[in-house]
Formats: C-alpha cells, sequence, structure tokens
C-alpha cells in the first residue's frame, strides 16, 4: 500500500511540475526557445556612391568578408576565441578586447577581421562545429578607382569611438560600422550612410543556418555629385608634382563650385576602408609632413604679394591714390630705423599703380601704405573673403587672420602697415580664401564655395546645391584698375607672372613670395580668366618653393590651359 501511494505520489509530483513548465510558464520557455532557434543578424547598408559632375565614379563599394562572433550564442566562449584567434591571426587577447568594448551592445555581431581572406574563410567553414556562435558576412567596403586622386576632398572612412557610437547607436548604426572620418565621407555623412536592414535565420544547436525566414533589406545612401570635374583634378595634381607640400582651388567664381582642388603630401584613402595596421596608423601620425591635413582649407599661410592688390583696392576706394599716382623706387625704402627692401635690388624706378601690381613693385606699396587706415584695409578684406570662413562643406576649415588696430591694441604703429600692405606681418590666409578673393575681384561678387553639386536618393528623388553669393562693396571702376593691373601681371612684357599664360585667353593673375620664419618662402599665385567674363579662379600655394612667378605660376598655367583647351569647350564646362 505504501508503494502504491509512493508511486501516485512521485507520478503527481512529476505531473505538477510538468503542468508549471508548460502551462505556467510555457510562454516563457516558448520565447525562449525560439531566441535559441532563431537568429537575429544585422545587415548594413551599402554607403552611396560619390561622382564628379559628369558622373565618373571616385569611390564605390566593394564586396568583403568580415567574420564575427556571437558570444549570447556560443556555449563556450573561452574555446571560440581561443580557436578563432589562432585561425584569423588576430589573436586571442585582441579578440577579448573587441568583446568587452561590445558588452553594453550584446546582441549585436563582435567584427573580429575585415577583409577576410579566402584561406581563412575556408578554414573557418571547415570547422563550423568547433567554432559555435562565430558567423561571416559578406560587407562592403569603400574602394577609390583613381587611388589617392582627390583624396583630402572625399576624406576617408573608419571606425567610431565607443562614445561616438553611443550617440550613433541612437540613430540606428550597427556597432563595428565605419564612418566618415574626414572630407566628405564625413561632412555628408548622414546622407551617406543609409539605413540598416535585418535577417531572421533558424540555426541548429552548433550556430549553423539552417533557412532564411525572414528579412529587411537595407536602404542605400544616397549617390553623391561633385562639383570636381575628374580630368581638371587629374590635371592639377600633375602640375602640381610629386614631392612638393601646398594647395591648389580652382573654382567657378559666378557660382562657387569647385572644379579642382589639391593638397599635398596626399594620402591613399583605401588604407582606411580595410584592415589597418596599429604600424601603419602610427606611421601616418607621426609623419611630420601631415598627409592627412588638407592645406587647401585647413591650413593658414601669409599671402605675400598675392595681396597687394587687396592694398591698391583699399587705395583707390577711399581715395589715398588714383591709377596715375607715382612712387619712385629705388630698390629700397626707409623707414624707423629699417629699411624695406623691394625684391629688385635695383629698383624699378617710377611708377603708376597698375605698373607696380603688374611689377610687384614693394617700395611702390610700402608708400601706400604710410597713407592706409588699418582698420578700412580691414574692412575691405573681409569683405573679399579673408580672415573669416568662407563655409565650405568641407570639415575643419581654419579662419585665417585679418588683423586691425584692435589686435594689436597699444601696440599699433603704422610701420605695421608696411607688412600688411604686401601680405606680410601677421595676416594670414587659407588656399580657398585666396581663391575667393581672386574670382571676386574679378566678378565683383563673392561666392561661397562648394564641392557638393547635387544629390540623388534611393527612392529618386534629387536635389542640386544652390549657390550664395554677394556683391563686393567696391566701385566697378576701382575693380577695374585693379583688373588691369593684374592683366598687365600676366599678359604685359613685364609683368611677374607671365609663365601662367594661356594660348587665346586672355589671364589676370597676381604672384606672391611669402615670407618664412621657418625656411624657404613659400611660392602664391592667384588668378581669373578670362579676363573679360571670368569662369575660373585659382589660387596656388607651393610650400617652401620660393618665388611665385617662377614656381607657383607655371602650375596654374598648365591648370588653365587644360581648362581652356578644345576638349573642355567642346563639352559644354
Amino acid at each position: 500500500m505504501a508503494l502504491i501511494a509512493g508511486t501516485i505520489g512521485m507520478f503527481a509530483v512529476l505531473w505538477l511540475r510538468t503542468f508549471f513548465l508548460q502551462i505556467v510558464q510555457g510562454e516563457y520557455y516558448r520565447k525562449l526557445s525560439e531566441e535559441n532557434r532563431i537568429r537575429m543578424e544585422p545587415v548594413e547598408a551599402l554607403r552611396g556612391l560619390i561622382l564628379d559632375r559628369n558622373g565618373v565614379v571616385l569611390v564605390e563599394n566593394r564586396p568583403s568578408y568580415t567574420v564575427a562572433v556571437m558570444p549570447d550564442r556560443s556555449e563556450n566562449l573561452d574555446a571560440t576565441v581561443a580557436y578563432l584567434g589562432r585561425l584569423t591571426g588576430v589573436g586571442e587577447a585582441e579578440i577579448r578586447r573587441k568583446i568587452s568594448t561590445q558588452r553594453r551592445w550584446p546582441y549585436q555581431p563582435v567584427k573580429v577581421r575585415r577583409d577576410l581572406p579566402f584561406s581563412v574563410l575556408a578554414a573557418i567553414e571547415e570547422h563550423r562545429y568547433e567554432l559555435p556562435g562565430v558567423i561571416y558576412q559578406l560587407e562592403a567596403r569603400r574602394s577609390y578607382p583613381f587611388g589617392s586622386l582627390a583624396a583630402h576632398v572625399l576624406g576617408y572612412v573608419g571606425q567610431p569611438t565607443r562614445r561616438e557610437f553611443t550617440k550613433l547607436a541612437r540613430e540606428g548604426y550597427l556597432y563595428g560600422e565605419l564612418v566618415g572620418r574626414s572630407g566628405v565621407e564625413l561632412y555628408y555623412e548622414r546622407l551617406l550612410h543609409g539605413r540598416p536592414g535585418v535577417r531572421y535565420t533558424e540555426v541548429d544547436a552548433f550556430g549553423r543556418e539552417v533557412q532564411m525566414l525572414s528579412r529587411r533589406d537595407p536602404l542605400p545612401g544616397a549617390r553623391l555629385y561633385l562639383t570636381l570635374d575628374v580630368r581638371l583634378q587629374k590635371a592639377a595634381e600633375e602640375a602640381f608634382g610629386e614631392g612638393r607640400s601646398g594647395a591648389l582651388v580652382a573654382l567657378d567664381p559666378k557660382n562657387g563650385q569647385i572644379l579642382a582642388m589639391v593638397s599635398r603630401p596626399a594620402f591613399d584613402p583605401a588604407l582606411f576602408s580595410g584592415v589597418l595596421p596599429q604600424k601603419t596608423w602610427e606611421a601616418i601620425q607621426a609623419d611630420t609632413s601631415y598627409p592627412l591635413l588638407n592645406r587647401a582649407v585647413q591650413s593658414a599661410y601669409p599671402p605675400g604679394s598675392a595681396l597687394k592688390p587687396l592694398t591698391a583696392l583699399v587705395g583707390l576706394a577711399s581715395g589715398w591714390v588714383s591709377e596715375d599716382t607715382e612712387f619712385e623706387c629705388t630698390g629700397a625704402f626707409p623707414f624707423g630705423d629699417r629699411v624695406f627692401k623691394c625684391w629688385k635690388e635695383e629698383g624699378h624706378g617710377r611708377l603708376d599703380l597698375i605698373e607696380a601690381i603688374a611689377q610687384s613693385c614693394g617700395v611702390y606699396f610700402y608708400q601706400l601704405a604710410l597713407r592706409t587706415d588699418v582698420d578700412i584695409w580691414a574692412q575691405y578684406a573681409r569683405a573679399l573673403g579673408l580672415g573669416r570662413p568662407t563655409g565650405i562643406d568641407l570639415p575643419g576649415e581654419v579662419r585665417g587672420l585679418v588683423p586691425s588696430k584692435g589686435y594689436y591694441g597699444k601696440g599699433w604703429t603704422q610701420g605695421l602697415m608696411l607688412n600688411l600692405a604686401i601680405g606680410q606681418g601677421e595676416v594670414l590666409v587659407t588656399p580657398l580664401q585666396m581663391a575667393c578673393y581672386a574670382g571676386a575681384i574679378g566678378t565683383g561678387r563673392w561666392v561661397r564655395p562648394h564641392v557638393l553639386l547635387r544629390v540623388e536618393e534611393p527612392d529618386g528623388r534629387t536635389f542640386a546645391v544652390e549657390s550664395k553669393s554677394r556683391e563686393v562693396p567696391v566701385p566697378p571702376e576701382v575693380l577695374a584698375v585693379v583688373q588691369r593691373g593684374m592683366l598687365e601681371a600676366v599678359e604685359g612684357e613685364e609683368g611677374t607672372g607671365r609663365a601662367a599664360r594661356v594660348a587665346g585667353v586672355r589671364v589676370a593673375g597676381k604672384t606672391g613670395t611669402a615670407q618664412n620664419p621657418y625656411g624657404e618662402h613659400h611660392a602664391w599665385f592667384v588668378a581669373f580668366a578670362p579676363y573679360e567674363d571670368p569662369t575660373i579662379a585659382l589660387a596656388v600655394v607651393v610650400e617652401h618653393a620660393g618665388h611665385g612667378g617662377a614656381v607657383a605660376a607655371p602650375i596654374a598655367g598648365k591648370v588653365l590651359s587644360e581648362y581652356f583647351s578644345g576638349r573642355w569647350v567642346a563639352e559644354g564646362r
């Protein structure tokens, strides 16, 4: 009897336990079972393509395999990490670091290695039983068909920091996604990124995929058309040459579209789209030539004599001189206890204003500087876009410096104006500002520069970037005098910019040789053309290179020759 009672009691306990598990907690265990059987994999969106103004692809995507581990799916994470570390060559310690870093986002795959070689991929597939929770994904990586061409404009991609991702996660970003770190890739990140998708698959006890259940396709990023022309960009980079440091900017002065932008030294953005070895990154950071720096917008230089047209313009507009005002140049100008020299030791003799601009006579502008009010000079400089950011759609733009009396305080003396008048002293400008400055003198309007031409959304919607400009507060007759002086600088027999001449086109420009306390002078040249109706303005600066007429002007001449070539005109650019 006792045996029967015991048996009934045992079955009663088992029945109650079964009832509790299947009825009371049935929903909980059903969900748990589904979670163990169904795997959710996020799917990255393709970044948008970047093209030049004519549809030539500058940045595209290439297929790449990435291996990842899902810690919550691994029965023995320690063994999995050890085995995976040996197979991929990443190392056990590095994988553990990645898992620890991603602890706040446990349901997203921890990417162990990108750009997986096929041999490693085959080894992982061969050892699937020993690697539960390990997956590999076909992803897209950035590819640059023209190598380092326009690298500073295009920028590069990289993995965000943990702090950055905390914010990006709220916007739908996946852990481990590459994001823009510089250039257009960074500035237009939100347009290029797209929207990630998700994939639900059924897996077995070893984490192997049995079948795909459903998916939500990712939405690719927008397609960006830039204002650059790849052919003019190539010509500009070839003209600049290798082994030099500096920058070149060419733009349309009527709408602000950047046609070409060069910064030297350059870098290969493809280095950052895959696996960047730590030693390579450390070498880039330690490089004292700063190859990642976009010198066109992120470096400020003294402009030297390229700023003399500004001083002439201020003198004319303020009535301190006329185009017929003459000064004598003997090669030197004593002031106080100093002697300010002209570049031409024997002097230019007697010159009027147009001749002084064309021949870049320092002594003429020293004497004009004594009549110049620095605050009025600074006002005109800012009206031409100097001393403030242009507002270009690229990151990291610096403002430069246009000093006034307030900058110097009690230390101001009129002698300081002698340096400022010829683009020396404390005045600093960027190559981009100087290209806009040249365009403003040539057209009478200052235009905000930009590199984005139009955007094509994945749904087919398209919108173009509108140009923004303002009239320069300078009387047309004053601009005309300065324009003639710059024309003579290139087309005149004694002009310092003759190396920038282009057959069949009248070019107006100005050379500059900026003194540099850290070494050889910087060579400058600014220009606009055609003289009668400018459609291009440019600025060139070559660091530690010597005279602008000998170094920078020939570079500009090559770029202008390509721009005004028959092919360019025939294609309606």
